[in-house]
């Protein structure tokens, strides 16, 4: 278990063509690693014993073993994000009706927990009135931010599996091109080709290849988020505040971002905090991260403002 939840984080931080750098440990090394961990769910019978185990990483060394194989990794988790999985076969495209064989494969695969969660509408009236197929491939903006929303998600990302014949092989062939017309997916990222494998019966192929952009969409938000070798900074920013229960509630999101180090209070008075926030990475990361804790930073005559967001403006004094 602990080696299944070391390499598991591994995968969690790093980029997919990255993880043949990391070597295999002895169990003592990965143990060397670990804070410490808990048991849940337990169930004993006379034979046989299970339980899950929760095991939790030191941060530090876990960011120094990466850094010594030269492998950059993110730690910035993305908000949920809604897939809509479009499946198409000769003239027929659906993304409700039956039968979807790709839409099945999303909502029966097991969510490992990772960087961007995935949300899989469980497809009832509501969601159908909500956005069609057709506004899906059109790419809606308003019909996949009302889809997102309805899921507390922050987004929607569209997979069109277009199912065909590879005529080089005479095998199956699936063509699954992602969009997300709110934050575009970079055109290298969009369209990736999956062949049947020799003797791989068709359900088989759609629940690896769900898997497989499952992990493209991963690496969407991953590259986007890596964290420099060594850059760190140092941002100055000022908290605007009513009353101590603000500045407790926005230091507890600021503990909770990844790439913030620490946070030092410079100046505290009733309306306002003004904390120096060393962090690891570019500062649009560190707005990435901040936004992904529901904190939004602007600049304002000049000064570094941090607050909830859908606060529009600092208390008046």
């Amino acid at each position: 278990a602990e080696r299944r939840a070391f390499y598991a984080l591994i995968s969690r931080l790093t980029l997919t063509e990255d993880r043949e750098r990391i070597p295999e440990f002895s169990n003592a090394e990965i143990a060397s690693y670990v804070r410490d961990f808990s048991v849940a769910r337990e169930k004993a019978s006379s034979v046989r014993y299970i339980a899950r185990l929760n095991y939790r990483f030191k941060p530090d060394e876990i960011r120094g073993l990466l850094r010594s194989y030269n492998v950059p990794f993110a730690e910035t988790p993305s908000k949920p994000m809604v897939v809509l999985p479009v499946y198409e076969l000769g003239a027929g495209v659906v993304l409700w009706d039956e039968p979807n064989p790709w839409r099945q494969a999303w909502s029966t695969r097991d969510q490992p927990e990772g960087l961007v969660p995935l949300v899989v509408p469980i497809g009832d009236l509501s969601d159908i009135s909500t956005v069609g197929v057709s506004e899906a491939m059109a790419g809606d903006p308003n019909r996949l931010s009302a889809i997102a929303e309805r899921y507390g998600a922050v987004s929607t990302v569209v997979a069109h599996n277009n199912l065909t014949i590879d005529q080089a092989t005479g095998r199956q062939m699936m063509t699954v091109t992602l969009s997300r017309p709110n934050d575009p997916i970079p055109v290298e990222a969009r369209t990736s080709f999956y062949v049947q494998q020799e003797n791989e019966k068709i359900a088989a192929m759609t629940a690896r290849v769900t898997e497989a952009t499952a992990r493209r969409i991963e690496n969407v938000w991953k590259r986007r988020n890596l964290i420099s070798q060594t850059g760190t900074g140092v941002l100055a920013v000022t908290v605007p505040i009513t009353g101590l229960k603000d500045w407790l509630t926005i230091r507890d999101q600021l503990s909770k971002v990844g790439i913030i180090r620490r946070s030092e209070i410079v100046l505290m008075s009733r309306d306002q905090v003004r904390v120096n926030i060393h962090f690891v990475g570019a500062a649009e990361q560190l707005a990435t991260a901040l936004e992904q804790s529901n904190l939004s930073v602007m600049q304002e005559n000049g000064e570094w403002i941090v607050m909830p967001i859908g606060v529009f403006e600092p208390p008046k004094t």
